[in-house]
């Protein structure tokens, strides 16, 4: 198995599986639970082994980790390791609501940095950091695993190094050039263009300026975007989508520190800070013969990697509650432990942007409810996007299926008699029914509707009719 296979595994919330405890592969044995839920969300919880062999967990006081949730049987489920065998596990003790990890129900399955686990009604990521959730710089909200890759960024913003920015869409590049620029000390604006979106004819004079009549439409001149951003800082924005040539002319204004304005004799000196930002890597453009070598050389004094929001699912839901707060000024509403399970898992394809998207949808459609639940979450985060869909970056992309959609999939199907069967072994508890099943309350009201099913009769609140 490749490096990067491993990376896209340990990634997919998809992969987690029953597992036998003598798995031969190994993962970190010191995790930290991030508790999303409960009295104690937003703590960190490590697990303090102590010598021993397994940690209970439960709403028991006894258990070495005690949870104070209704929805939590005593003694839920169990953390355990083995000296030969340093990975983490987690057991259920046969609980009354069940564990899950990443969406599934689970008797028994290997802990992986990243997973989102869901015992009872407390939902947890789990994570190989205590470090909390907090604001790295103006506008960048984040944790541990942001910061980490960000650590060099005060230090290189007081310099004049050109900054390198990678990152998939909505991860966050515009507000570090922001950053960048407010910790520059520069006078000057901070300009950003997308160099994708520059027409080919068109692109060198906006880059460069241009006189009046310097060409057909030039009725106006124009300084360009680098003399614009004079004493200030420039953010080029997929700068390898800049066509081969005109690379070339910004090799020549980079090193020289000055521009030719189209239609002009003279060049112009400028003193501008250059961030180039893209979703993929410079270094593998380079490779396909899409941006030259010399130009990355260039451009190469820091390079940052923004990880994706898959790879650091702890900072979903403070993200999601930072953004509603904004929107919603009254109060935030309580997130029942589905929303908060379903949220958290969820791939974010576009990331960032995608969250504040849906804190905005929810705060207009949902802005008069005081409990957030599953069901007011849009398709795609309940079930997951096209698993067929291409991937962004050039960060390792898990498969697009979630967690919810890959335990309808690969459970058998479920039809009406077996549901229920389930039914009348649960008294019409539907949550119940539906997690012994592997399948979502949703699917399961779905199919009681179809048949027009009396739950009331089911869990013996009403005797039949006769």
């Amino acid at each position: 198995m490749t490096r990067e296979s491993e990376l896209a595994k340990k990634s997919d919330p998809a992969s987690t599986v029953d597992v036998q405890e003598t798995s031969p592969e190994v993962a970190p044995a010191e995790l930290v639970l991030v508790a999303l839920t409960g009295p104690t969300a937003g703590t960190p919880l490590s697990l303090k082994w102590g010598g021993l062999a397994e940690l209970v967990a439960g709403r028991d006081a006894e258990c070495a980790i005690f949870l104070e949730n209704a929805d939590v049987s005593r003694r839920h489920a169990a953390f355990r390791r083995k000296i030969s065998d340093p990975s983490v596990y987690v057991a259920d003790l046969g609980s009354r609501n069940g564990t899950r990890v990443n969406g599934r129900p689970v008797q028994s399955a290997r802990l992986q940095e990243n997973d989102v686990l869901r015992l009872g009604g407390s939902v947890f990521v789990v994570s190989e950091s205590s470090g909390g959730f907090s604001e790295i710089a103006p506008g960048l909200l984040g944790g541990e695993r942001l910061k980490r890759a960000l650590t060099s960024l005060e230090t290189a913003a007081q310099s004049d190094l050109p900054i390198v920015l990678e990152g998939e869409t909505g991860t966050g590049k515009e507000v570090v050039t922001r950053a960048i620029h407010a910790q520059s000390g520069r006078p000057g604006k901070l300009v950003a263009i997308n160099c994708a979106a520059l027409p080919e004819g068109l692109a060198e004079g906006e880059l460069f300026g241009y006189r009046r009549g310097a060409f057909t439409g030039a009725d106006r001149a124009s300084p360009g975007v680098f003399r614009s951003a004079e004493a200030g800082t420039l953010l080029l924005d997929e700068v390898s989508d800049l066509p081969l040539v005109l690379q070339a002319k910004l090799l020549r204004v980079l090193e020289q520190r000055e521009v030719q304005p189209l239609g002009e004799s003279l060049p112009v000196p400028i003193d501008v800070r250059i961030v180039v930002a893209g979703q993929s890597s410079l270094l593998e453009a380079v490779k396909r013969l899409q941006f030259r070598a010399d130009l990355l050389a260039r451009l190469s004094g820091v390079t940052l990697h923004l990880p994706p929001l898959r790879h650091r699912r702890e900072d979903v839901l403070p993200l999601f509650t930072h953004f509603l707060g904004e929107l919603r000024p009254g109060g935030l509403p309580r997130l029942e432990p589905e929303f908060v399970e379903r949220l958290v898992a969820h791939d974010w394809p576009f990331n960032v942007r995608e969250v504040l998207q849906l804190a905005r949808r929810l705060s207009v459609l949902q802005g008069t409810e005081s409990v957030l639940r599953a069901q007011h979450l849009p398709r795609e985060v309940m079930f997951g996007a096209d698993p067929s869909s291409p991937d962004v970056g050039g960060a390792p992309r898990p498969s697009a299926t979630s967690p919810a959609r890959a335990a309808l999939e690969e459970s058998p199907l479920v039809d009406l008699t077996r549901l229920m069967d389930a039914l009348r072994r649960n008294r019409g508890n539907v949550t119940r029914a539906s997690a012994e099943l592997g399948i979502t309350r949703q699917r399961a009201y779905r199919l009681l509707e179809e048949q027009s099913v009396d739950l009331a009769e089911l869990s013996g609140k009403r005797r039949p009719k006769r």
